[in-house]
Formats: C-alpha cells, structure tokens, sequence
C-alpha cells in the first residue's frame, strides 16, 4: 500500500492543486474571465463544501461558482451545514450509490477514463485541447474517450467569450458535467480545466501554503480575496507544496496594482506557467488514478490488494480488500469495485 501524505482535521476531502486563469503580467498570456469579475457584483451565499466553509455564487445555469473561482458545484455538492468526512471510515458491503447521492461529494472518474462530447469549439481551441488531452494521457493514467452512449461524461463547448479562458464542473457528474472554454483559450488553461474535471481544486489554497508562498492581500483586487481563501480540510496527494504546478495560481492574478499578489517567500515572482504536467502533478495524478485499477497484478481482481485496517487513514487512489469484496478510495467515501470471487 503507498503512503501518503494525509491532512489535519477532517484529513479527506478534495485535493488541492489549482491554475490561475486570469494574469496581468507581460509574460501571461492568460485573460481575465468577465464571468469572475461579474461575480464580484454577485451576492455571495454561505455554504459548506467537503466540511470547509466557502461562499458561492449561484449561476445562470443552476451551478455555483466556489469563492468566485472558475470551479463549477452543483448543488447537491454543498451544504447548509459541516460534513464529517473520514479518511479512516469503515468500508461497507451496502450499495454506495445512495451515499454518493448526499450533498457534499466529489467522484472520481470511473476507469481513470474521461468521457467527453464536443459541442461548438473552433479547429483552433479544438486543436489546443487535443494537445491538453494529450499531455495528461502520455503522462498519468487518464485516459480520454470521445462518449457513444456513456452516461457519465462531460461537455466540452464554448462560453462565446473572446478570451483565453475557462470554467469547469469539479469531478464526475454524470451527464451535467462540463467545460467552458474561451473563443481563445489555449493548452495552459484548458490542462487546468481538465484537472477540475479529475476533482483537483486549488494549489493556493492548502493550508500549508503560507510555508512555501506569501499572499500579498493588499494587491489583490477588491472582490477577489475570496478566491485566496485556505481549506483546512483539504487531502494532499503531492509531497509538497508545488508551485510549478500547471494547476497553480500565477504571481499576478487578481492584481489591482501590477504588483504581484502571490511570491515565494523571498518576495520572488514564480515561475511563469507552462501548457504542461509538472512533475508532482504526474504523481500526485498516478496515486490517486492507480494504473490497472491499481491492481499489482494476479489472477484475482483482490491478489496483491491489503485487507483494510480499522484506524488507518487511507487517501484517494488507496485500494483495499474487505469481506471478501475490493474497496477503492474515492474523494470522500469507499467504493464497492465488486467481488473479490466474482
């Protein structure tokens, strides 16, 4: 079984890595999205989100809009109340299904395979997303498929917008899910939507953050505070904080001044983003997509696969066996992938 690095308090929710999409920098090449600044006129609404307190910002089409981000919620992904979520939860034998259906979850992708239809995408933003496509499947255990009858997939379409940039749902969502892109949006921003899709939220926002970056609030735009907030509950899949992440904040966005709003902790701007996969993102996506459906290889879908120990905590990926049945780690609970005699 792999180690990995678990989080304090309720120690399982999302996991935090994350892209700017707007820069002011003359080295950024990315716009800010109207849609963000048209939120901070928004009434803002208090929910919980994986037990972690957020404001979110309802949409025309019924999502929310978490701390004015790009991410996407629906609704039952939040609630009125906290959550205990528990990364040391006793599997169950019951169909899990119905738990699933409870406000506050996020899912995986069934297969490590993301199921998508295109709708209205010029050849240009068609071609950059091919190439996003492409860095995650050369480089993780995702894989892509154009949908024929699947019902759990994702909608890639235009947001009609002239503007590198992008919203997506988080997670899989059955048939709502989706990803809006810009009339120019390139690679840079559409790998980053793709990592919403897998579940991933903001790298700016784990809790240890302030131990590798400074957050210069006095530059950042009025409106958009929200969007530095900290999550106390989120799970790391990566070892360390990772600023080369292509799902990290750039050191300009939000910026009201030109001064930067995010630095290392020598006052340094990072380094400018790429359209590509560091080196922590690749890991951090392989333990929580295991290959092979994480099975180490043997006749039987269980061979290889640990029994489960009451009181240890277990992180998205993890695989265990439990009265006879195979267990995987999703965000937030246990699913039942089946017998282990089938």
């Amino acid at each position: 079984m792999k180690t990995k690095i678990v989080f304090n308090q309720l120690k399982f929710s999302a996991l935090a890595i994350a892209l700017s999409l707007v820069a002011c920098s003359d080295n950024e090449s990315i716009e800010e999205n109207s849609e963000l600044t048209e939120q901070q006129e928004t009434q803002k609404i208090e929910k919980y989100f994986l037990g972690d307190r957020v404001l979110v910002s309802k949409e025309n089409d019924g999502t929310y809009s978490l701390q004015g981000t790009d991410i996407r919620l629906f609704e039952e992904q939040l609630t009125d109340s906290p959550i205990e979520i528990s990364a040391t939860e006793e599997p169950s034998t019951e169909k899990t299904e119905g738990k699933l259906a409870l406000g506050g979850f996020v899912r995986k992708w069934t297969d490590n395979t993301i199921v998508y239809t295109i709708n209205g995408l010029s050849q240009s933003v068609r071609s950059e997303l091919q190439k996003s496509m492409d860095e995650w499947s050369s480089k993780t255990n995702i894989r892509f498929k154009e949908r024929t009858n699947e019902s759990n997939y994702v909608t890639i379409s235009s947001n009609g917008q002239n503007c590198n940039c992008g919203v997506a749902t988080l997670g899989m969502n059955g048939s709502r899910g989706f990803i809006r892109l810009g009339t120019n949006t390139t690679a840079v921003v559409i790998i980053h939507e793709i990592g919403h899709t897998l579940g991933y939220i903001h790298e700016q926002n784990r809790s240890d953050r302030d131990s590798s970056v400074i957050i210069n609030f006095d530059n950042i735009e009025p409106g958009a505070e929200d969007q530095f907030f900290i999550s106390n509950n989120a799970q790391l899949i990566t070892r360390e904080f990772d600023t080369n992440s292509t799902m990290m904040y750039g050191s300009y966005t939000f910026s009201k001044n030109g001064q930067p709003t995010i630095t290392d902790l020598n006052g340094n701007v990072l380094p400018r983003r790429r359209a590509a996969l560091s080196t922590l993102d690749i890991e951090g996506t392989n333990s929580a997509y295991p290959g092979d459906n994480g099975n180490p290889g043997g006749s039987g879908p269980c061979d290889g696969i640990d029994e489960w120990v009451a009181g240890q905590s277990y992180s998205v990926g993890d695989q265990v066996t439990f009265r006879g049945f195979l267990f995987e780690r999703d965000f937030t609970t246990w699913i039942n992938k089946g017998s282990c005699n089938p």
